[in-house]
C-alpha cells in the first residue's frame, strides 16, 4: 500500500485528479474550497469532480476544475443504477486519472474509485470496502475544544497527503449571465417588485426535522416586508408547491413566489439578492457559497458541522440532548421539537444581529 504522507507533492506535473463527492447539493459546494486551495497551491494539477445529477450544475464554470463527470440518478428514490455507475465508470477509465479520492466513502463511492483504473485510490482509515483502495490517510485529532467544519475536515486530510497548509478559502458559486433576461421576466412575472432589496427564503426541506413552521416563515416574511422595506421571495422545487402556499397564504403582506428553479436558476437567483433565509439545506450553502447573508434554522444536525462556511450568518437553533441526529425521523418526541421549538422572536432577534452586523441595517429599515 503507497503512503500517504506528501503523495500529491510526488505527482509528476499534469497529473490529473478525479475527486468523488456524491449525494446532496450542500455537500457538492462545501467541496469548492478544497479545489480551490488545491489549485491555488499547484494550478497544473488537473481537477475533476464526479457528483450525482443534478448536482454537476453547481460546478459548472468554476474555473478549477477541468471537467464534472455526473452521475446519473432515478428518480423515484434518487439512487444510481447499475448501468448509470458503469456508464460513468467508463468515462472516468478513459481520462486515465492519476490519482481517484473518495471523500464520500459510501459503496457506491468506494466501487467507482477501485474501478477507476487511477494510480493512486485515495480514502480514508474506517471508510467500508477498504479493498477499494490503495491508499489511506489518518486524521489527526483536532485541538481541544476546535470541531472542525465539513470544508475544513477535507481540506485537514488532504494535509495528510501534501496539500500545503494555509488559509481555507470560501465555497464558490459562478452564476450564468445567459440566464439573465428569462429569469428577469420570471421573477417579474411571480411578483416581485423591482427596485427593492430582496430577501429569498427558502421554506422547504427534504427532511421535516429541519423544517420550520408555516406560521413562522410567514410572520419573517411580513417582518421583511412591512419593518425592513425588503421584497420577498419565496422558492422552492415542483414537490414543495404546497408548502410555498401555505407560507404564502397566512402572509399578511403577500410575498412573490417561484418554484421548479434548476440549480443554475437558483444561483442566479440567489446571486441578485440581499439576504437569504431558510433551513439548513443545500440552497443555505448556495447563498453562503454567492457571499449573501444567511439566516439558517436548524433542527437536527449539527450546526458546528454544517453552518454557512466562511459568509455572513447568523444560525438558530435550540439545545437538546439528541442533537445532532440523522435527521430521517424524530425517534425521541415523535415531532421534531428541536426545529419546532424556535420561535418567531427567536428569528427576528439573529435577523436584526444579521442586519446590524452586515451594515444593511439603517439603510433598509422603513
Amino acid at each position: 500500500m503507497t503512503p500517504p504522507e506528501g503523495l500529491l507533492t510526488l505527482l509528476p506535473p499534469g497529473s490529473r485528479i478525479l475527486f468523488i463527492r456524491l449525494r446532496s447539493l450542500g455537500d457538492t459546494i462545501l467541496s469548492t474550497p478544497l479545489y480551490a486551495a488545491l489549485k491555488a497551491w499547484r494550478p497544473d494539477l488537473r481537477l475533476s469532480a464526479l457528483v450525482e445529477e443534478p448536482f454537476d450544475e453547481a460546478l459548472r464554470r468554476n474555473p478549477d476544475l477541468e471537467s464534472v463527470f455526473p452521475l446519473q440518478v432515478r428518480g423515484t428514490d434518487q439512487r444510481s443504477t447499475a448501468k448509470a455507475r458503469w456508464q460513468t465508470l467508463r468515462q472516468i477509465r478513459r481520462n486515465r486519472f492519476q490519482c481517484c479520492i473518495n471523500l464520500h466513502g459510501g459503496t457506491t463511492s468506494a466501487w467507482l474509485t477501485g474501478m477507476s483504473g487511477a494510480r493512486h485510490r485515495i480514502g480514508l482509515h474506517g471508510y467500508r470496502n477498504s479493498f477499494c483502495y490503495n491508499v489511506r490517510t489518518r486524521l489527526p485529532s483536532p485541538p481541544p475544544g476546535v470541531r472542525w467544519h465539513s470544508a475544513r475536515f477535507q481540506l485537514e486530510w488532504l494535509y495528510r497527503l501534501g496539500l500545503e497548509e494555509g488559509p481555507a478559502p470560501p465555497a464558490r458559486l459562478f452564476p450564468d449571465p445567459d440566464l439573465r433576461s428569462n429569469l428577469e421576466v420570471r421573477l417579474r412575472d411571480a411578483g416581485l417588485p423591482p427596485s427593492r432589496p430582496v430577501c429569498v427564503i427558502q421554506p422547504s426541506s427534504r427532511f421535516h426535522t429541519k423544517e420550520w413552521t408555516d406560521a413562522g416563515f410567514a410572520q419573517i416574511s411580513d417582518t421583511l416586508q412591512n419593518e425592513y422595506g425588503y421584497a420577498t421571495l419565496l422558492v422552492g422545487t415542483e414537490e414543495e408547491e404546497s408548502k410555498i402556499r401555505r407560507v404564502a397564504g397566512l402572509c399578511r403582506t403577500r410575498p412573490a413566489s417561484i418554484r421548479g428553479l434548476s440549480i443554475s436558476e437558483l444561483t442566479w437567483v440567489l446571486d441578485q439578492a440581499s439576504l437569504f433565509m431558510g433551513n439548513d439545506s443545500g440552497p443555505t450553502h448556495m447563498a453562503a457559497a454567492l457571499g449573501v447573508p444567511v439566516l439558517v434554522l436548524f433542527g437536527s444536525s449539527d450546526s458546528d458541522l454544517w453552518r454557512p462556511w466562511q459568509a455572513a450568518h447568523e444560525i438558530v437553533q435550540n439545545p437538546f440532548d439528541c442533537n445532532p441526529c440523522p435527521g430521517y425521523r424524530c425517534d425521541v418526541y415523535g415531532q421534531p421539537r428541536c426545529i419546532l421549538s424556535i420561535t418567531p422572536d427567536q428569528v427576528k432577534e439573529a435577523l436584526q444581529r444579521l442586519l446590524e452586523r452586515t451594515g444593511s441595517l439603517e439603510s433598509k429599515q422603513v
